[in-house]
């Protein structure tokens, strides 16, 4: 016998009935899965958060590569071809900048979560807005190359700019980045 809160064992029956389930079945899933994460270590919570946080990226039109590769292929674009790969990446910040400004409330927010999925598990990443509406930016990666660090700014740098910022300090040199913006708008 198990005992619930009446609100979620509501849910639960609703669930049964989009599954075209019984309720002790959706409830024997339910908690087989639930032991299933306790098993790999991990919250049923986190286990949904995270493939959540995989969702959303998809949706903003993240990809995922081999990390290395990626490195390496920007720094080997950057060697040869550093002006036109930096407009591509500053543009391409642009781009997410306007398409995040559409998306909520001046788009800062979502640009900040939309950074946490990219950097996810690659580097520690830091965003800050203070009172006075500056943002500050810090990226670590120690996997990072030079080339693509370089870029990866421009990218954030791009973003920013198209959200209404203008860059007023940089820093960036292999593996970090620490930029602050104010408002310009």
């Amino acid at each position: 016998m198990l005992a619930a809160n009446e609100d979620i064992a509501n849910k639960v029956v609703e669930m049964a009935k989009r599954r075209d389930s019984t309720v002790f079945q959706t409830v024997n899933d339910i908690l087989e899965q639930a032991l299933r994460a306790d098993g790999m270590g991990l919250d049923l919570g986190e286990v949904i958060d995270k493939r959540w946080m995989l969702e959303r990226a998809r949706q903003v039109g993240f990809t995922f590569t081999v990390e290395r590769l990626l490195y390496d292929v920007v720094d080997v674009a950057y060697d040869r071809a550093r002006k036109q790969l930096s407009k591509m990446w500053l543009e391409t910040g642009r781009w997410y900048g306007k398409y995040f400004a559409n998306r909520g409330e001046g788009g800062l927010e979502e640009f900040r979560e939309a950074m946490a999925l990219l950097t996810f598990g690659t580097s520690e990443f830091a965003f800050e807005e203070d009172r006075g509406g500056a943002v500050s930016v810090a990226c670590v990666g120690e996997r990072f190359t030079p080339g693509f660090t370089e870029m990866f700014s421009l990218f954030i740098e791009g973003a920013l700019e198209a959200l209404g910022y203008k860059r007023v300090e940089r820093e960036v040199s292999k593996g970090i980045i620490r930029l602050r913006f104010e408002r310009t708008r």
